[in-house]
């Protein structure tokens, strides 16, 4: 009875001990796939278990996988050619720098930062997403830090300054896009809307604080997308077109076979389930072909003035970070992997997995949930942001 007693409020107190446990569906939309996990987070105690992840090309037949949308809140990452989000600053000069900055001074420069951003990006968003500049919407904006006369302050109110920099983040949207996720997904549940690439190069900035410049390239089907950090800014790089269809095509011609088996090969030759001898000369034909990878890639390092690049592959890419594929390089690149370790280790988290093989394809989701949770949450700043932009923004 005693041993009974006590289980029983062991069951009532550790919940209270450990904190509240928080359901998250984070959702990835890219061109050709679909993904969403399911997400248990305790961020009280720095501890993360995905309880599944599915794939889907429809968007809507994937969420039915989850059940009821409103137990969860949502997180929400977009392909680079539906969605733009950019890590910028604005600088703005005072006219009257020998007073204090109030509360409706700071309402209306932030308002002035956020217009001044959207009405000069509008138009490279609308090209890179392919839609006309009337229809690119304000869909998510976060500040993020704000310099007085070139230093950074937690609260600008109360200071004098000449000048007045505003940090922050925006995410724009083409109109279409919302009408369509409207009639899907929750959005009024939605705590992050963001661009891929750019929430998980912002993770990376975050972790190796003292790496300022890097790139990030995703490796897809049949293209390489690129993001670019400088330590303060974060955003879409470039793209181009070489992926794990080019892969498959060139081994496809070398030994005569169709690509299915191609694929197979390729599987096996990573699991080291074949002859030495068999696997020798696959890799001789698998880096002749990324080869191709490795030039472009050289050349984006070199447009960008960096020489650290993050690989993302999503596929299995064999030798990516091996000596051979090094060798490629015309220039000495420091070729870096994305692994759940960077966001372990680097901010402390425990990660579990219901299933322990959805851990080699849990980085991407992860990463965007650890983002929302590193960015301002509901500071004045954000809020008189928020309030400000809701006229650019229908969500």
């Amino acid at each position: 009875m005693v041993w009974k007693t006590i289980n029983k409020l062991l069951s009532v107190i550790t919940p209270l001990i450990r904190g509240k446990d928080d359901r998250f569906l984070v959702v990835e939309i890219f061109e050709n796939l679909n993904r969403a996990a399911y997400i248990r987070a305790n961020f009280e105690n720095k501890s993360l278990k995905v309880i599944k992840i599915r794939s889907h090309p429809d968007l809507k037949k994937l969420l039915k996988k989850f059940g009821r949308l409103a137990k969860y809140k949502i997180i929400l990452g977009l392909d680079s050619h539906l969605a733009s989000t950019i890590y910028s600053s604005v600088l703005l000069p005072r006219d009257q720098y020998k007073e204090l900055i109030d509360e409706p001074e700071l309402d209306n420069l932030i308002s002035q930062a956020i217009w001044k951003f959207f009405d000069r990006s509008r138009n490279k968003v609308a090209g890179k997403i392919g839609v006309a500049d009337m229809d690119i919407l304000l869909t998510d904006v976060r500040i993020r830090g704000i310099k007085l006369d070139g230093h950074k302050v937690v609260n600008p109110l109360g200071f004098k300054a000449k000048t007045v920099e505003v940090q922050f983040s925006q995410t724009f949207l083409a109109r279409g896009l919302i009408d369509s996720l409207k009639d899907l997904l929750p959005l009024n549940q939605a705590l992050l809307i963001s661009e891929n690439g750019t929430a998980w190069s912002s993770v990376i900035a975050k972790a190796d604080l003292e790496q300022k410049n890097f790139l990030l390239a995703n490796v897809f089907s049949s293209k390489t997308q690129l993001f670019f950090s400088d330590g303060s800014q974060n955003a879409y790089f470039d793209h181009f077109n070489w992926g794990e269809k080019n892969l498959h095509q060139s081994l496809a011609e070398n030994l005569a076979i169709d690509h299915d088996i191609a694929s197979q090969i390729i599987e096996k030759y990573a699991k080291a389930d074949a002859s030495e001898t068999f696997r020798r000369r696959l890799e001789h034909m698998i880096l002749r072909e990324m080869r191709t990878l490795a030039r472009a890639l050289d050349l984006a390092a070199k447009k960008a003035d960096t020489r650290v690049v993050y690989i993302n592959p999503f596929f299995n890419l064999p030798n990516a970070f091996s000596l051979g594929f090094k060798n490629q390089f015309e220039r000495n690149i420091e070729l870096q992997p994305l692994t759940l370790d960077l966001i372990s280790q680097k901010f402390g988290f425990d990660i579990k997995f219901k299933n322990n093989s959805d851990s080699e394809k849990a980085f991407s989701l992860i990463a965007t949930l650890v983002e929302w949770y590193l960015s301002p949450q509901d500071d004045k700043m954000s809020q008189l942001a928020k309030r400000r932009v809701r006229w650019l923004s229908p969500v």
